[in-house]
C-alpha cells in the first residue's frame, strides 16, 4: 500500500518554525519545533527556502513579504548580495564575501520568484546579477570565492557548483526573456561543465585550479552530481538535446553505482576521485574544510530521488522507477512525524566502507559548520537538527517530483517476533566484581595512573592531553568519558571520595536541559545517548538525577511507533539507541511506555544466522547483537535461538583472538568488546580465550592508555573501558548484570 506524500507538512514547518517572524528571514538551524540552535542567517538558506516555497505554490502575498527580507543582504553599491547576517540584519564581516555559486543561485532564485510573483523588479535584479557575475567573475578566471567588490580572490579554484547554478540561472533567464544572449550563455556554461568531467573514473570533480587541472584530493560530492544531472535534464529539454540526457544519466549513475550505503539504503555524500567511499583523515586534517567521515544526508537523497524521477521521464527504465521509490522510502525515514526533516544519518565505522553503528552525530565537521558543537578539540554536528537548507531542498524535490511516495508506517514495517517470557539476568549489584584472584595481562596500575590523569575540572576528559595535535581528543570534560572513568574505577575497587562524587555529579547535572534530557557538555543538545551516560554514572555513584520525572519523559518521548527508540524525539529507530533508552529507563526505575512493541522491535532485528542487525532486515553485526540481546534481557525476557546467536558470535573470532564485527570482515576493536559482552550475557566466553586476553593486552600503549590499533598512541577512555571491562569478563570476574547496564 502506498500514498502520495503531500509536501504541505514540510512547507508549513519551514514557514511556522524556521521563519523568524519578528526579525524576518529564515533561521539556519533549530532543534525540535522551536529550540533555535543558530539564529544567524545565510543568503543561501533564504534563497533556497524562497525557491522551494514558490515551487510549492506558497501564498503570494506572504511570499512577497518574505522576499522583501532579501534586501537585508543586498549591497546596492555593486548589485550583489552579502552572504551572512546576524538575527537583526547586521552583516557579519565574514559575510562580506561572494561565493560565485551562491550569487548565481541568488540570480536563479530572483528570476524564479519574479516569474512566480509577476514582479518585473525581481526579474531585472536576477538578470543583472547573472550578467555581473558572468562579466566580473566567470569571464575573468571564475574564482569560487571573492571579496565584496569582486576584484580580489579569496580562493584560487573553480567550483563545479558555479557552473551548475549558472546553468539554472541562464535557463530561467531564457525562459522568461526568450533572448538568445541567455541561450548562448547557457551553452557556454554547459560546455565549461565538461571541463570538470573525469575521463578516467567518470563523474565530476568538485574543483578545478585556475589552469583547469582537477583538484583530485577534494573528491566528488553527491550533491553536485545530482544537481548537475537535474540541470542537464532541464537543458536537454530546453534545447531538445538528447545527448544531455545521457550525460545527466552518467552523473547520476556515478553516485548510485558507487556511493550506496552497504546495507541500510541511501547514498553517502561523497567519495574520493575514483568513486571510493572512505574515511579520509589526511585531506580533512590539512584542508580543514570537511569531515573525514562520509555521512548520509537527507537533502542528497531528495535530490537523487528527483533525478531518478526526471530520468524516468526522459530515459524510461524500470531501474529509475525502482530507484525513485527506494530513495523516497529513504527520505521519508528522516521526516519527523512531529514536523520537519532531520539532516540525515551518521555512522561509526568498523572499516571505511562498513558502517556499524547508527550515530546521530557527524564528527569532525569543519569550523563554523552551521549548528555544530565542540566537545574538546572535536567539532560535531547533531544530525537531529533541522536546517533550513534541508527543509528547502526536500520540499523543492517533492514539489517537482511526480513520484508516488510510500507511507511512512508502511515503509517501517517489519516481521514481528515474540520473545519467550523467561527472566534470565539476576538483577543484583551487591557484587560488581567478584574479586577473584585473577592475573590480568593488561597493566592495571599503569592504566590507573593514566585514568586519574584524565580528571579535568569537575569531570573527566576523553584523554589526559591538553591541546593535542592530530585527530586526538583533549582533556575537556565530557559526560561520555565520565561514565567510562567512574565505571573503571568502580570495577577496580578504587575509592571515589565524597568530595569527588559531589563534584562529578554537579558537572553532570549542569548539563541537563529544560526538556529533562542531558547533553555531552553544558549548552549542547539533549540526546538519549548522553542522557544514558549521565543517568548511569549517577546510578553508579548512588544518586538519582534532578528533575527525574522530566528526564523519564524525555527518554520515553524518543520511542517511535515501531517500538524502537531514536536518539532524539522523532528520529528513526535503531537497536543501539533503543538499548541505551531502555537501560536509562531501567536505572531510573521504569520502562518504555510501550514495552511490548519495544521487545518486538529488538527481537525483530534478529536474522536467520542468529545475529542481530541495527534495525529489522539489516545484516547482523556484533554491535547490534549485543544491543538487542541486552535490551531483551533487561526487559526480563529471553532472546530467541540463543544457540544460533552464540554460534554466530563465536564464528566472528579470528585466530589472533579479536573479533570481526561480522564474518568475512576485518577485526574490529570496538566490535570485539560487543562480541565478548554478548557472549558473556549469554553465559559463554570466546573459544580462543587465551588468544583473546593477549590480543586485548596488545592494545595498551606506552603511556598506560589503550588504542584501537596495536602499537599506536593511546586513544580515549572508551578504549580503556573496553579493554579493562572485557578483560574482567574473560576472567569471569564481572557481574553479568553490571555488563548489561554499564556498556
Amino acid at each position: 500500500m502506498s500514498t502520495v506524500l503531500t509536501e504541505d507538512p514540510i512547507k508549513e514547518f519551514l514557514i511556522n518554525h524556521l521563519y523568524d517572524k519578528q526579525q524576518n528571514g529564515f533561521y539556519t538551524a533549530i532543534e525540535g519545533e522551536d529550540n533555535i540552535v543558530c539564529d544567524d542567517k545565510l543568503l543561501e538558506d533564504q534563497i533556497l527556502a524562497l525557491i522551494a516555497l514558490a515551487e510549492a505554490g506558497a501564498e503570494k502575498d506572504s511570499l512577497r513579504e518574505m522576499v522583501n527580507n532579501l534586501y537585508r543582504f543586498y549591497d546596492d553599491s555593486n548589485g550583489t548580495f552579502n552572504e551572512m547576517i546576524d538575527r537583526y540584519g547586521t552583516v557579519h564581516n565574514v559575510g562580506k564575501v561572494r561565493h560565485t555559486y551562491i550569487q548565481l543561485l541568488t540570480s536563479y532564485g530572483l528570476l524564479t520568484l519574479g516569474e512566480y510573483l509577476k514582479d518585473e523588479t525581481l526579474v531585472k535584479q536576477g538578470l543583472s546579477l547573472l550578467l555581473i557575475i558572468n562579466e566580473k567573475v566567470l569571464s575573468m578566471g571564475a574564482h569560487s570565492l571573492l571579496n565584496e567588490q569582486l576584484n580580489k580572490p579569496v580562493s584560487y579554484n573553480k567550483s563545479v557548483l558555479s557552473y551548475i547554478y549558472g546553468i539554472f540561472a541562464a535557463e530561467k533567464a531564457y525562459e522568461i526573456t526568450q533572448e538568445n544572449t541567455y541561450v548562448n550563455l547557457l551553452k557556454s556554461f554547459v560546455n565549461i561543465l565538461e571541463k570538470f568531467e573525469d575521463q578516467e573514473f567518470g563523474g565530476l570533480f568538485e574543483y578545478l585550479l585556475i589552469d583547469n587541472t582537477p583538484m583530485k584530493n577534494k573528491g566528488k560530492k553527491t550533491f553536485s552530481h545530482a544537481l548537475a544531472a537535474l540541470a542537464l535534464i532541464k537543458t536537454g529539454r530546453l534545447l531538445d538535446n538528447k545527448k544531455l540526457f545521457e550525460k545527466a544519466k552518467q552523473h547520476f549513475l556515478f553516485i548510485t553505482d558507487r556511493c550506496k550505503h552497504p546495507f541500510l539504503g541511501g547514498y553517502w555524500n561523497k567519495s574520493d576521485s575514483a568513486g571510493i567511499v572512505k574515511v579520509d583523515p589526511l585531506h580533512s586534517y590539512y584542508g580543514n574544510d570537511e569531515s573525514p567521515f562520509p555521512v548520509k544526508l537527507t537533502m542528497d537523497q531528495s535530490l537523487l530521488m528527483l533525478c531518478a524521477d526526471q530520468l524516468q521521464q526522459v530515459c524510461p527504465s524500470d531501474n529509475f522507477q525502482l530507484l525513485t521509490q527506494e530513495l523516497a522510502s529513504e527520505v521519508i525515514r528522516f521526516i519527523d512525524e512531529f514536523g520537519g526533516v532531520f539532516i540525515g544519518q551518521g555512522n561509526w565505522f568498523s572499516t571505511p566502507v562498513d558502517p556499524t553503528v547508527p550515530l546521530i552525530r557527524h564528527f569532525m565537521v569543519p569550523h563554523h559548520t552551521a549548528g555544530a558543537f565542540y566537545a574538546g578539540n572535536t567539532g560535531y554536528l547533531p544530525l537531529h537538527e533541522k536546517h533550513t537548507k534541508t527543509q528547502a531542498i526536500t520540499l523543492l524535490c517533492y514539489s517537482l517530483s511526480s513520484s508516488i511516495i510510500p507511507d511512512k508506517h508502511t515503509a517501517a514495517e517489519y516481521k514481528k517476533k515474540s520473545p519467550i517470557n523467561v527472566k534470565q539476568l539476576d538483577f543484583d549489584l551487591t557484587k560488581i566484581s567478584y574479586e577473584k584472584d585473577i592475573h590480568l595481562q593488561i597493566d592495571t596500575a599503569q592504566y590507573l595512573t593514566w585514568l586519574h590523569s584524565t580528571r579535568s575540572g569537575s569531570g573527566f576528559g576523553l584523554t589526559p592531553y591538553r591541546s593535542p595535535l592530530g585527530f586526538r581528543s583533549d582533556t575537556s570534560p565530557q559526560n561520555f568519558s565520565a561514565l567510562h572513568v567512574v565505571s573503571d574505577l568502580t570495577v577496580m575497587g578504587e575509592e571515589i571520595t565524597e568530595q569527588d562524587r559531589e563534584s562529578i555529579l554537579k558537572g553532570l547535572f549542569d548539563c541537563q536541559n529544560p526538556d529533562g534530557g542531558f547533553s555531552e557538555q553544558a549548552g549542547h543538545l539533549s540526546e538519549v545517548f548522553t542522557t544514558y551516560c549521565v543517568v548511569l554514572t549517577a546510578f553508579i555513584l548512588g544518586s538519582s538525577v534532578p528533575n527525574k520525572d522530566k528526564c523519564i519523559e524525555f527518554i520515553q518521548s524518543c520511542q517511535n511507533s515501531d517500538g524502537g527508540f531514536g536518539n532524539a524525539k522523532g528520529y528513526p529507530s535503531d537497536v543501539w539507541h533503543t538499548n541505551l533508552a531502555v537501560l536509562a529507563l531501567h536505572a531510573l526505575g521504569t520502562k518504555p511506555l510501550n514495552e511490548t512493541e519495544c521487545l518486538v522491535f529488538a527481537a525483530s532485528c534478529q536474522n536467520e544466522d542468529g545475529g542481530y542487525g541495527t534495525r529489522p532486515e539489516a545484516p547482523s553485526g556484533t554491535f547490534s547483537t549485543f544491543r538487542a540481546v541486552d535490551t531483551i534481557l533487561i526487559l526480563e525476557h529471553q532472546p530467541a535461538a540463543q544457540d544460533k546467536t552464540i554460534h554466530w558470535l563465536q564464528n566472528c573470532q579470528t585466530d589472533s583472538g579479536g573479533f570481526m564485527y561480522k564474518p568475512g570482515s576485518v577485526e574490529s576493536f570496538v566490535g570485539s568488546y560487543h562480541a565478548i559482552a554478548a557472549l558473556y550475557l549469554l553465559g559463554e566466553l570466546p573459544n580462543k580465550l587465551e588468544e583473546c586476553k593477549a590480543w586485548l593486552s596488545q592494545h595498551q600503549s606506552k603511556d598506560g592508555g589503550f588504542s584501537r590499533a596495536i602499537n599506536a598512541p593511546s586513544d580515549t577512555t572508551d578504549e580503556g573501558f573496553i579493554c579493562l571491562q572485557a578483560s574482567y569478563m574473560l576472567e569471569k570476574n564481572l557481574n553479568p548484570y553490571w555488563v548489561a547496564i554499564i556498556t
